[in-house]
């Protein structure tokens, strides 16, 4: 039991840290904008590896997290409904593709399943660029409402105009995602994921239905990308085909992932908290247009002297500390 609770004392430090360390610089936007946008890196880094968790290795994860954000931009545009019912509902068109990737794609594995889902981000982009009289195309999506206002008693989170509470907001989205992250780790289900990823055949023969684990944790990794793909419709005010679905998006949480740490619970927030700042704090003040290297320098040096990622050697680390 001690050593259990051990296990906990740096997460919870850290989650301490993360929401107590506004209240110290209650001045200081630039890292709230930096760190909030950590925790939704964060987000994406943990909607990919549940899918990464039953072996299948995705790069078109932009698909699911445009739609989401397209989904959520034009019912406030058209029905002009609040953000807290369009971002969960325009979440929804991600979760369809990737009910859609799992019908069509259950038969590829390996690089043809990555290229399968690298081609068809290109399908949601081509209809909505083209599509100009109802999704505007090329020009985008502008003025797309704010998240709304909270008030719990005498206090006021201002979503849509304060970068404070943007950022807890963000915190709060990456704590959840971290116990979803959790669970698709240690549950049944999350077990069941293991061993469709080690040794899907044998998985099989043991009695994992293969198909509907891998279609339930694509599902749950879609809706999650499409959720952040909401949210940043309204964080941002607009958006377009280019910048919703691109390769950025689909590669940074593969990236974040592989460098934290895939088979840790906190091994992608882990690497989204470290990369993201260390480039837009330390890098890009450097070198405004060489800065994007790191991810890729990052992914050769991961592969090849810490192929499991960062958190399982600090693990390693505490775990000598402690004796």
């Amino acid at each position: 039991m001690f050593r259990f609770r051990l296990s906990l004392v740096l997460p919870l430090a850290a989650a301490l840290v993360l929401a107590l360390w506004p209240l110290v610089w209650a001045e200081a936007d630039l890292y709230f904008q930096v760190f909030g946008m950590a925790c939704f890196y964060g987000v994406l880094a943990v909607a990919w590896n549940i899918y990464a968790l039953s072996g299948a290795i995705s790069l078109g994860h932009a698909a699911f997290f445009g739609l989401g954000a397209y989904g959520s931009a034009l019912m406030s545009c058209y029905l002009q409904w609040s953000p807290a019912v369009t971002v969960p509902l325009g979440a929804v068109a991600g979760a369809a593709y990737g009910v859609l990737w799992g019908l069509l794609f259950k038969n590829l594995r390996g690089v043809y399943l990555g290229l399968a889902t690298l081609a068809s981000v290109e399908i949601p982009k081509v209809i909505i660029d083209n599509w100009s009289s109802f999704t505007f195309g090329s020009l985008g999506v502008v003025g797309i409402a704010p998240l709304p206002d909270l008030r719990l008693g005498g206090l006021e989170l201002a979503f849509g105009t304060s970068l404070k509470a943007q950022y807890y907001l963000l915190l709060l989205f990456l704590a959840l995602a971290g116990l979803v992250h959790r669970y698709s780790l240690v549950s049944r289900w999350g077990w069941a994921l293991r061993a469709m990823r080690e040794n899907e055949t044998a998985a099989a023969m043991l009695g994992v239905e293969v198909f509907r684990h891998r279609l339930q944790a694509l599902l749950l990794s879609s809706y999650l990308t499409g959720l952040c793909g909401a949210l940043y419709a309204h964080l941002l005010g607009l958006i377009e085909p280019a910048l919703v679905f691109s390769l950025h998006i689909s590669a940074l949480p593969l990236v974040l992932s592989i460098f934290g740490g895939r088979f840790l619970t906190w091994g992608p927030i882990l690497g989204a908290l470290i990369l993201y700042p260390l480039d837009q704090l330390l890098l890009q003040p450097q070198f405004p247009t060489g800065h994007a290297a790191l991810y890729g320098l990052v992914i050769v040096l991961t592969i090849l002297f810490c192929p499991q990622g960062v958190a399982p050697w600090l693990r390693k680390l505490r775990q000598i500390a402690w004796n």
